[in-house]
C-alpha cells in the first residue's frame, strides 16, 4: 500500500473518530419553557390537578429574571436591584391576579435537565407547594443557559 492511500486512509478514521467525538461532547439542546410547561402539567394531572394556563405576560416576566440571572451569575428570588416576584410583576404590568409564586432553579447535568429540576422542586416543601398547588390556575416559564453551561429555569404560577 502506498503512503499516500495510507494517509488518505488515516485521515478518513481521523474524520471518523472526530465525529464521534463531536457527537459525544456535543451540547444539549437548551430546554424551552414550552417543554417545561407539559412537563408540570403532567405532574399536576398524574395528582388530579388541573393544568396550567400558559400566560404570556408571566412567561415575559420569568424569561426576563431567568436571563437576568444567566447574564448575571446568581440564582435568586431577588434581582440584583432587590425586587422578589410580586415586585417584579407589577414592575412588569402584570395585573389582576390574587396570589402569585416562583420556583426557580439550575441543572448542569449531562441528561434530562427538565427533569432533574422539576424533581428537585417536588423534593422541596415550599417549591412542590407552589408546583401542586390547586389554586393556581396560571403560569409563565422562563429558561436560560449560563456562560459555563448550567440551565437557568424560572416559574411563575398565579391565580386569576
Amino acid at each position: 500500500m502506498s503512503l499516500r492511500a495510507l494517509s488518505r486512509g488515516a485521515l478518513a478514521l481521523l474524520g471518523v473518530i472526530s465525529l464521534a467525538l463531536a457527537a459525544e461532547s456535543r451540547e444539549l439542546p437548551e430546554p424551552s419553557p414550552k417543554q417545561v410547561e407539559q412537563r408540570v402539567n403532567q405532574v399536576r394531572v398524574a395528582r388530579h390537578l388541573k393544568p396550567l394556563r400558559s400566560s404570556r405576560e408571566l412567561a415575559q416576566a420569568a424569561q426576563r429574571h431567568a436571563d437576568d440571572m444567566a447574564r448575571n451569575g446568581y440564582l435568586s428570588h431577588l434581582n440584583l436591584e432587590g425586587r422578589n416576584p410580586l415586585e417584579r410583576a407589577r414592575a412588569a404590568g402584570i395585573e389582576g391576579f390574587r396570589l402569585l409564586a416562583e420556583n426557580i432553579g439550575e441543572s448542569n447535568i449531562g441528561g434530562d435537565r427538565i427533569a432533574a429540576v422539576i424533581e428537585a422542586w417536588l423534593a422541596s416543601t415550599s417549591h412542590r407547594k407552589n408546583l401542586l398547588n390547586p389554586a393556581f390556575n396560571h403560569t409563565g416559564i422562563g429558561t436560560a443557559e449560563t456562560a459555563d453551561g448550567r440551565s437557568l429555569f424560572v416559574q411563575l404560577f398565579a391565580t386569576y
